[in-house]
């Protein structure tokens, strides 16, 4: 059968309301409790044994790209246990199912969800034409404006939008309340209260229109309060979310960029055609031109349908970085349909560029006409004369990584590790592996990442993240490239700590768990044979991240391992 074989078990886990409701459904993995399971070519059907004397009915709809269900149970969660067990004996134990003719209930639910389906299609189609007329009207307003010498024309706000913003405040004042209470008491005395706080409080602000905030207030629960570092992070975020509600609250009084900055962090969008149009009033009345963007980062973090993907791209003419935000719905077959894809980290992207009114800095932008130019490929199609990319025939990799890696960089791993580092490299594999962890680098024109311009050292950086942070305390990382960089360890070959160190002799700790990091420095040192290259990182006060390497035209892309930032816990 078509949509339900090819779902996962952990696609289908991923529509449980929660963890309880996956628990029961769970029990109800048996063919004996279902006296009927049956299935068509677009939904399936069966009965399950409940405590009455009646089986439950239950129906799920694969037909359209959202998988609804459908019970005669009394739950009122969504899906109910019987029908996530349903689509789960299906996915796992489809021959339990006989094929078999809807009976006409499910047939009248199917075509009633399909008329809807209908209905709300043509609804979206008329929403998009009148969202297109409204970006083409404030193009064509903003370049008149600045053709004229004007300003952008001031909109004034809806009646919702004042609504919205009274429902906030509301819900801004409760927070603040709390937080005070939470001084008064001291930290430590309401800390075992604290979860069922939290819980209460971000269901109020979800009430009030505040998503974002309520989001942000959520991930304190992450901090391990049971330690002196745990609890001063609590504190940290905390203190933010403090400086947040009071901006919030005196927001009139700020700075306009400001004002858009803070009613982006509590969850106000700010409408597609405003952004354009400011955009192009900044440019004089000239719409943006296509540029090449390279992908450098991607820190997805999750959310409660989806997951949040933000990436740190960098704009090759300007050499600045810019942050491109893209939701993924967690259901499989809405995320095939999206109609922008999610980047694949070391990438090349050709797309207009407009900049999020906020505070400037890594400015959140929109990327239209977005085209991929170019994303992963293979070591021997990218570099066919390349020493890693060869094999023995081509020329002797042990004498390449002895005198690239071994002899230079012997202090930093264990001679197990050199000796399977070197069988990797020596393999038939024409991309490498170092216990399949190597990570292949991107298709590009090698000049392209010669274009990849940061800072020559950790001082230089250090000094513009600390500018950076102070002129915008809600950020979390400062993404930079510096230049002339090298890694280094202290302590034993595998549990040691690595650094990333540069040319004049600053080093700072890389963070991550240590057997990802080891895994990852082994990955760039196989292909940089020890050489110094350009590294793509996110800094704050206490964190180093490594995204990425870029060496002799290439860039090998790594993935951030438990990350932290101010509202978001990533995996």
């Amino acid at each position: 059968m078509g949509t339900a074989a090819k779902l996962t078990v952990s696609e289908v886990e991923s529509l449980a309301p929660d963890a309880s409701s996956l628990k029961a459904a769970r029990g109800l993995v048996k063919q004996g409790k279902w006296p009927q399971l049956e299935y068509s070519e677009q939904a399936l059907w069966g009965q399950c044994q409940g405590s009455g004397k009646n089986p439950y009915v239950a129906m799920v709809d694969l037909s359209q790209a959202d998988i609804a269900f459908k019970c005669s149970c009394p739950s009122r969660k969504f899906p109910c246990k019987h029908g996530l067990a349903l689509l789960l004996n299906f996915v796992e134990h489809q021959d339990w199912f006989s094929a078999g003719t809807e009976p006409q209930t499910v047939a009248d639910w199917r075509s009633k969800r399909a008329a809807s389906a209908e209905k709300k299609e043509q609804r979206s189609q008329e929403k998009l034409a009148k969202a297109q007329e409204a970006i083409a009207k404030a193009k064509e307003a903003a370049i008149q404006a600045a053709t004229e010498g004007k300003a952008a024309p001031v909109k004034a706000k809806s009646a919702t939008q004042v609504k919205r913003e009274t429902a906030i405040e509301e819900g801004v004042a409760e927070l603040k309340l709390w937080l005070k209470d939470c001084l008064r008491n001291g930290l430590l005395n309401v800390l075992d209260q604290r979860f069922k706080d939290i819980e209460r409080l971000k269901r109020r602000l979800v009430d009030a229109k505040a998503p974002a905030l309520a989001t942000l207030l959520g991930a304190t629960l992450q901090c391990d309060c049971s330690s002196q570092e745990g609890r001063r992070e609590y504190l940290k975020q905390l203190s933010r979310l403090y400086l947040l509600a009071s901006a919030f609250e005196h927001r009139e009084s700020l700075a306009p960029e400001w004002q858009s900055e803070i009613a982006r962090l509590v969850g106000i969008p700010t409408p597609k055609e405003e952004v354009l149009a400011a955009t192009i009033i900044a440019q004089g009345g000239q719409d943006s031109a296509p540029e090449t963007l390279l992908v450098l980062a991607d820190i997805p973090y999750p959310v409660s349908n989806g997951t949040n993907h933000k990436y740190f791209c960098y704009r090759v003419a300007s050499h600045q970085f810019v942050a491109y935000m893209l939701f993924v719905p967690s259901n499989a077959q809405a995320a095939a349909a999206l109609t922008e894809q999610p980047l694949p980290v070391g990438a090349v992207v050709q797309a207009k560029v407009y900049s999020y009114p906020g505070v400037a800095q890594v400015p959140r932008v929109l990327l239209e006409e977005r085209k991929l130019l170019a994303t992963v490929s293979t070591a021997q199609q990218l570099w066919p004369n390349d020493p890693l990319a060869m094999d023995d025939e081509q020329g002797d990799l042990s004498d390449n990584l002895t005198m690239g890696f071994c002899e230079a960089d012997s202090q930093h791993l264990s001679a197990a590790d050199q000796a399977e580092l070197e069988a990797a490299l020596t393999c038939d594999n024409p991309t490498g592996s170092y216990g399949d962890k190597l990570v292949e680098p991107a298709a590009t024109d090698p000049e392209l990442w010669r274009e990849l311009k940061g800072v020559p050292d950790l001082a230089a950086a250090v000094d513009a993240m600390s500018q950076y942070l102070a002129q915008n305390p809600f950020a979390d990382f400062y993404p930079v490239v510096i230049e002339h960089a090298n890694f280094a360890q202290q302590g034993k070959p595998r549990s040691g700590t690595w650094f990333l160190c540069d040319n004049v002799g600053h080093a700072r700790a890389l963070s991550g768990r240590k057997e990802p990091l080891h895994d990852q420095v082994v990955s760039c040192l196989a292909h940089t044979g020890g050489a110094e290259f350009s590294a793509m990182v996110l800094l704050n006060d206490v964190e180093t991240i490594l995204c990425g390497i870029a060496c002799e035209g290439r860039y090998l892309p790594l993935t951030s391992t438990e990350l932290k930032i101010f509202g978001e816990k990533l995996p």
